[in-house]
């Protein structure tokens, strides 16, 4: 159902609210490219990159669905994803943003931006992940 995806802008223990977006979930690699390029020269800013990357997020959306703002407890987990784009860490502690993506369909790749994991990886993850339910 979607292409579900939920974004968090961190710095160390510092965290933003929690961006759920219901159709992004294909569009995580262009959100994070027209951030990182909105948000150059202001690196460190959780609360206004958020901000920014609320904006990316709807691009102009008018209606009045497919996108939510929680407060958050701590920070994103991959327990936390809903499967579909999983969950998009967007780090801003350094010089430049780094993208950490957990349980979805999304690879972090250092110093990058995501990219969509290989037919071959996601099955390898499955495998592994089913083989550990099967040992617990």
């Amino acid at each position: 159902m979607g292409e579900r995806v939920l974004f968090q802008v961190v710095r160390g223990e510092r965290f933003s609210p929690v961006i759920y977006c219901h159709w992004s979930g294909d569009e995580v690699r262009d959100i994070c490219s027209r951030l990182r390029e909105r948000m150059q020269g202001r690196g460190g800013d959780v609360q206004y990159t958020a901000a920014r990357l609320v904006q990316e997020c709807t691009n102009g959306d008018t209606g009045n669905l497919s996108f939510g703002i929680w407060n958050a407890d701590s920070v994103l987990t991959e327990t936390d994803s809903h499967g579909d784009g999983g969950v998009v860490l967007i780090d801003v502690s350094g010089a430049q943003m780094e993208f950490k993506c957990l349980g979805g369909y999304w690879l972090t790749v250092p110093g990058d931006l995501p990219r969509n994991k290989t037919r071959e990886e996601r099955d390898s993850e499955n495998f592994y992940r089913a083989l550990k339910a099967v040992n617990s």
